[in-house]
């Protein structure tokens, strides 16, 4: 087995390689493996190859009018294009350069293309599900673990879905992740959740009702795994993404599968594309295209630079009235 002195990249080494790292606290902080030295939160192993977040180009949207009055992060878009970097992206989940943007990117997209078409069959509307291990079992392998969650998911209501493994949490008292694994699933609900979201019955009468949240009352008192249902969502992409990028994989297990899908919506069911790949424009949502720069100013293209700013507003012309921004020959940018 792999040490974890090995794959476990020091602070300083991964933030040379990737400054995004400190937009999460959870994917900097420094984990106490005891016990458990063989999992590790995805982004923490060997950078997979020299290419790995090479910058290849960007891609902007230039429709300044539809930007007019637009808010992106405090700062007004009016008379600006949206420009984003591209870069190449190696999508293993251990690479601590590719894990956010790549890895992490083209899986949610695979999930949110698998729920939409389980959506279209009838399976109702995805929601966000935790179930949590109790204290007794925390120490069982994650192959147990996995059939145990899915078994009080299923208790619970919820009829299928694809369940994401998070092996630690931080420990706010000492500022470190430790060992307590969980479970993030986007699943579907028998018969919604909505009805137990929007009711205003008290807690005490969830016992002896048939909706998640009574399953969940019951169940908990038998096996101890608490299921819990997350606000509404904002997107599936955001979501699968977000909880990809904050999960746990098995160090040395070359086809260790990080997600699971179970239940009404399992391989065996029905099968489903992947969504489409678009750089959509944050701004007025339209599609962005690839595009060469020509202009003057020096922009960062290295993402481990403190500098480096992945989305960025820039004038669509120059002092001159050239444009700052041509359209790439070869078209949109994959």
């Amino acid at each position: 087995m792999v040490s974890v002195e090995a794959v476990n990249r020091s602070f300083s080494r991964r933030l040379a390689l990737n400054h995004a790292i400190l937009n999460n606290k959870y994917w900097y902080l420094p984990v106490d493996y005891s016990g458990h030295e063989n999992y590790m939160p995805v982004g923490r192993g060997v950078q997979s190859s020299e290419a790995c977040g090479q910058w290849s180009s960007y891609v902007a949207c230039e429709n300044v009018e539809a930007h007019k009055g637009v808010f992106l992060g405090g700062v007004d878009c009016t008379g600006k294009i949206v420009v984003r970097h591209k870069h190449l992206w190696c999508h293993k989940s251990s690479c601590p350069i590719c894990f956010i943007r790549g890895w992490s990117v083209r899986e949610a997209r695979s999930i949110e293309g698998r729920l939409l078409e389980a959506v279209k069959r009838g399976l109702g509307k995805p929601e966000h599900v935790t179930v949590s291990v109790p204290v007794v079992d925390c120490d069982l392998p994650e192959s147990v673990l996995r059939v145990k969650c899915r078994k009080a998911l299923l208790d619970r209501g919820v009829v299928g879905g694809c369940m994401i493994f998070h092996g630690y949490r931080e420990d706010r008292s000492r500022h470190v992740l430790v060992w307590k694994p969980h479970f993030h699933t986007i699943g579907f609900v028998d018969g919604g959740f909505d009805r137990c979201r929007d009711c205003v019955h008290n807690r005490s009468d969830c016992a002896s009702c048939d909706g998640l949240k009574g399953r969940e009352v019951r169940g908990f008192a038998i096996d101890g795994y608490l299921v819990k249902v997350h606000e509404r969502r904002k997107t599936i992409f955001g979501t699968a993404a977000y909880q990809l990028n904050h999960a746990t994989l098995k160090i040395g297990v070359v086809r260790f599968h990080i997600a699971i899908w179970f239940g009404s919506v399992s391989y065996s069911k029905f099968k489903a594309e992947k969504s489409m790949s678009k750089d959509v424009c944050p701004a007025c949502k339209g599609e962005m295209s690839r595009v060469v720069y020509v202009g003057k100013r020096h922009i960062v293209k290295d993402i481990g630079s403190s500098a480096y700013v992945a989305l960025f507003l820039d004038d669509e012309f120059d002092a001159f009235g050239a444009p700052n921004y041509i359209d790439f020959a070869g078209g949109r940018h994959e």
